[in-house]
């Protein structure tokens, strides 16, 4: 079963996430800022990894910069989160490779299931 860790500070979405995700068989750790996430990110491996960009504690764009510095995630496939793309330079972002995609919410949760499902198919040995 592959392991996400998903970062997300509104309960409502992140509840969703949750069940959605646990519903398509995936295991699921989740966080509701981006202190906590950072911090199981550096001790733990994680298939797949979704942050909201706006949370507390860290950003999701700082979470992913720790992560891609070192540790166990340092090349797993992150995806980040945002309503508000126009305050990202999200193409540098995916141009880098620090970020696998982005997710503009509202987002439908049969796509969101699809693309990290195709996305794990590929890291599979």
């Amino acid at each position: 079963m592959e392991k996400i860790l998903i970062a997300e500070d509104s309960p409502a979405l992140a509840n969703l996430l949750e069940y959605i995700l646990s519903k398509a068989g995936f295991q699921v750790s989740l966080f509701r800022n981006g202190t906590l996430a950072c911090e199981a990110a550096a001790r733990e491996h994680f298939d797949l990894i979704m942050l909201d960009q706006q949370m507390p504690g860290m950003t999701g764009v700082e979470v992913l910069r720790s992560i891609r510095s070192a540790g166990p995630n340092d090349t797993t496939p992150i995806f980040l989160c945002t309503a508000k793309t126009h305050e990202l330079d999200l193409q540098t972002l995916e141009d880098t490779r620090q970020i696998t995609g982005i997710f503009h919410k509202p987002f439908s949760p049969k796509k969101l299931v699809e693309k990290l499902r195709g996305v794990l198919s590929t890291q599979q040995p």
